[in-house]
């Protein structure tokens, strides 16, 4: 990611760079209603949440979006590129995912594995030296289930008291959203989100439940979610 500047009043200005993840289940109990719900959420996020965040951003900052899925499929192809890493003004479509690709497994770590790899410099061999904290919104349905690595063993990177902590992730702003999750799935999402206080006495909190059978509410939690994210 290239480093941009603007003048201010005969003064450069170094622009941030800060990134918002999707990640989504892409598991066979996805299929159908509960993939028809993200797909449509996706897109009031493109045409409802975008325009407003356009209309709120500072010019100290510009912001991407990366959505990556996953799914245990048997392929050993376990996270998938839904829509590349996209500048805030390119990002003007949502192409719905197809409902052949809700198949298998929740390898939900190797997904969380794959955006810690992409903030510590992925493909560009070194973190973005303007990089802020990034913002990761999981959307999922049930325990995950993957073991390379195993949704635990990825989640102690965000221990700070644990060697295998990575400063950047632990600092990531994180939020799941539950599609109909039983209570073993809720508490292990739970696990996952990690919100400023700044950002909780804003209304964001790191966990959220969902359902397909409300999509307009789960809707306006996704859209929410991703403006506040956007700050």
């Amino acid at each position: 990611m290239k480093t941009k500047k603007f003048i201010l009043q005969g003064e450069k200005i170094m622009i941030q760079n800060k990134t918002i993840y999707f990640l989504i289940d892409c598991s066979g109990s996805m299929y159908g209603s509960r993939g028809d719900a993200v797909n449509t959420a996706m897109q009031k996020v493109v045409y409802e949440a975008l325009p407003e965040i356009r209309s709120k951003k500072s010019d100290d900052l510009a912001l991407y979006f990366m959505a990556l899925g996953f799914a245990d499929n048997g392929t050993g192809n376990n996270v998938i590129e839904l829509m590349p890493k996209t500048a805030l003004d390119d990002f003007n479509q949502w192409d719905d995912i197809d409902p052949e690709t809700f198949n298998g497994g929740t390898p939900t770590g190797e997904a969380i594995q794959a955006v810690i790899d992409d903030i510590l410099g992925g493909t560009r061999g070194e973190p973005d030296k303007n990089a802020v904290s990034p913002a990761i919104i999981l959307i999922s349905d049930g325990l995950p289930n993957g073991k390379n690595p195993t949704y635990e063993e990825v989640l102690e990177k965000a221990d700070k008291t644990s060697k295998k902590c990575v400063s950047a992730f632990r600092r990531a702003l994180r939020v799941a959203l539950g599609i109909s999750v039983d209570d073993a799935g809720r508490e292990s999402l739970k696990k996952f989100g990690s919100v400023s206080k700044k950002m909780s006495d804003a209304g964001l909190s790191g966990y959220y439940d969902c359902s397909e059978e409300y999509v307009d509410e789960f809707v306006e939690i996704l859209k929410s979610a991703t403006v506040k994210a956007s700050e």
